[in-house]
């Protein structure tokens, strides 16, 4: 929808004339709506979309929106701001109106014209966006606009309905007539060519649709594409749901060279491939450097670091900057066109250091395949949508030893045998060893994911804490704190890992962290060390009462705030948390109760263990919660809670100290 500001135009080059545009009319609201404040089906939604009229008419070159909003809340008054975005040359944003009613009737029109701004410039194109404001809006008010886009005349767009927004929507009306000739036997009205990159004629019209109930979607008698739907709840929102790009009730329209899944991607890896091999062919620069990089007494598996070693190390534009066509002028550089500029220039994006790694690789002898993968955290693979475009990044695919290995060198500081957790379990498409085809990359274990936290404390009689903690990163959760210290400042570092930390210790208890060690090496264990005080527990004139457990898993234990759940369950990757903590108790102070031991299994899925011992003035708690899965569907929701549920109770015990001497026996 165009409130969020996305541009959804795909050009594609026509040549029709313009008929008539058509305007759409503002509604009178009922009463009922203007003194609706809660919908009853959506008791939390800060807001219902009454109307979405949403059209797209290639015959006329226009795209028209119709949008009436009931705001129930204070946080959706920011849906007054309304963004609009378009390509200069292409199209532009006219007939824009707008009113805002308030809930006892008084109606405020939209008298400011819209600002038009440029949100991206690169080169020659321009992506420009028209910005509005509605006006005097209050809780309880009546948003209202509608405007239209109109397109070049040579300009074909494709539509996206994006049927399911963050507001419940009580009535959409979704219209597309498409350009003449796409869907076979339409109406002409002149000649027309459509082509893709590689020169193809795209004369089919696809569409992707996930629409409520599975209801399909066809053409009517005069091939146009009409849709009304009511009482659309609004997007999901539950704690580690799997990209909402896949979930989602949409439509996506898009022209395509065929309409055979397996000739389509079949042909289109084929372009890719011959794109990839071309920009990676192994000069005589590339085959000289790695010769001096690795020796031929190296075993592949060495090689093969020591190549990755040399590409981690240059600059990956992905995360600092991408230098500007003047920029590369005044240092006498150029665009990378190949892997020896890349190379030469110890400079490039995240995909050109990729394929440069697969080129040294090739130049020494070693069998390497790329793929594109579906980026984890943006979308899953899907076969029947017919879009090269979904795959998003690029690993390299080692064949050695009889195994292969997915590497992932785009991906700065991402240690050798690694891949980042958007990269693993990804599916996408690959060179194979005989052809090409789809594939998914596999899941790291659970071992390889290692959190480590240990804490070091002192109790006063008085039930403060004092004392030391470091915090062991290993593998993608290591990844993820070195790759945001790359992307930000050490101020704003400090702040983040702070705000982390004091989510996975006691309430009460203060944290401040000092510094982290291994920042910069990948192949070492990322700590991160903090100092604690505080008074985690209460205390009466004889006795202290402590956490049990002084870590703990916040993120695991929202599990069992939910009843239900309909979405599937991505916790991204798999896992173990491992505590080791030493308290020191004070003069005077003896144990009357220790946490009891635990072991709660999820026979193949996970485990939880813990175990707490005193030794004269010290007590020593462990705790290990090992998750071995990634991926779960809504319908196992069941388990894993009631799994969590025993967590939560277990870590829930206290540690109970009594004042006084110890017992005899002791």
């Amino acid at each position: 929808m165009q409130v969020s500001g996305s541009v959804r135009i795909t050009l594609l080059i026509v040549a029709f004339a313009a008929p008539a545009l058509v305007f759409a009319q503002f509604q009178t609201p009922t009463r009922e709506e203007l003194k609706m404040t809660v919908d009853p089906a959506y008791p939390d939604a800060a807001a219902v979309y009454l109307n979405h009229d949403f059209k797209t008419d290639d015959l006329l070159h226009f795209r028209s929106e119709y949008v009436r909003i009931k705001v129930l809340k204070e946080s959706a008054k920011e849906l007054a701001t309304v963004h609009l975005g378009y390509f200069k040359g292409y199209a532009t944003i006219a007939a824009v109106d707008g009113r805002t009613i308030h809930a006892d009737g008084t109606i405020i029109p939209l008298n400011m014209k819209p600002e038009d701004l440029t949100r991206v410039k690169a080169g020659e194109s321009e992506i420009r966006e028209t910005v509005f404001n509605l006006p005097s809006v209050d809780v309880g008010s009546i948003l209202e606009y509608s405007y239209q886009i109109r397109f070049n005349e040579r300009v074909c767009p494709t539509d996206d309905w994006e049927i399911q927004l963050r507001y419940p929507v009580r009535k959409a009306h979704f219209t597309f007539v498409p350009c003449p000739g796409v869907l076979g036997t339409a109406p002409g009205i002149g000649s027309q060519v459509l082509i893709d990159a590689h020169g193809n004629a795209l004369n089919d019209l696809l569409w992707y649709a996930h629409l409520p109930g599975g209801k399909p979607l066809t053409p009517d008698a005069a091939h146009r594409f009409v849709l009304d739907v009511s009482d659309i709840p609004p997007l999901p929102h539950e704690d580690w749901m799997p990209p909402i790009e896949n979930q989602r009730y949409q439509v996506k329209f898009y022209f395509s060279p065929g309409t055979n899944a397996s000739a389509y991607w079949n042909n289109e890896t084929k372009y890719w491939i011959a794109d990839v091999n071309k920009f990676a062919e192994a000069g005589s620069a590339i085959r000289d450097a790695a010769k001096q990089i690795v020796a031929e007494s190296d075993s592949d598996l060495e090689k093969a670091r020591k190549l990755y070693a040399a590409v981690q190390g240059l600059d990956n534009t992905n995360f600092s900057r991408t230098k500007s066509k003047d920029e590369l002028k005044k240092e006498g550089l150029k665009q990378a066109k190949s892997a020896e500029d890349t190379w030469k220039q110890k400079s490039g994006s995240g995909d050109e250091i990729a394929l440069l790694y697969l080129a040294m690789l090739r130049s020494v002898g070693l069998t390497a395949y790329p793929m594109k993968v579906v980026n984890r955290s943006r979308a899953m693979f899907d076969m029947d949508y017919l879009n090269f475009y979904q795959l998003n990044d690029l690993v390299i695919v080692l064949s050695t030893g009889g195994k292969e290995i997915v590497l992932d060198p785009a991906e700065k500081m991402c240690p050798f045998q690694m891949v980042a957790w958007q990269h693993s379990g990804a599916g996408g498409v690959r060179q194979l060893e005989k052809g090409l085809g789809p594939w998914t990359t596999p899941f790291l274990p659970y071992t390889s994911n290692a959190v480590t936290r240990r804490a070091d404390l002192t109790l006063s009689p008085n039930g403060v804490i004092t004392g030391n903690v470091q915090i062991g990163f290993t593998g993608q959760a290591a990844l993820e704190w070195r790759q945001f210290a790359l992307r930000n400042d050490e101020a704003a570092l400090k702040q983040h890992c702070e705000e982390w930390l004091r989510r996975v210790v006691p309430s009460g208890i203060e944290i401040r962290f000092t510094r982290f060690a291994n920042l910069d090496n990948p192949d070492a264990e990322l700590t991160a060390y903090a100092t604690v005080s505080g008074t985690p527990g209460t205390s009466t004139s004889t006795r202290l009462m402590l956490p049990g457990w002084f870590f703990a898993s916040p993120s695991e234990r929202t599990f069992t705030d939910q009843p239900n759940r309909t979405q599937p369950v991505d916790m991204q990757y798999a896992a173990q948390t491992r505590d080791g903590v030493v308290i020191h108790l004070p003069a005077g102070y003896t144990v009357e109760a220790l946490p009891q031991s635990s072991a709660i299994p999820w026979t193949g899925r996970a485990v939880y263990q813990t175990k707490a011992a005193a030794n004269g003035n010290n007590v020593t708690a462990t705790r290990t919660l090992s998750r071995a899965f990634t991926l779960l569907s809504a319908d196992e929701y069941g388990p894993l809670r009631d799994f969590f549920q025993k967590v939560s109770a277990a870590d829930q015990q206290q540690l109970v100290l009594k004042a006084g001497p110890a017992p005899l026996g002791n």
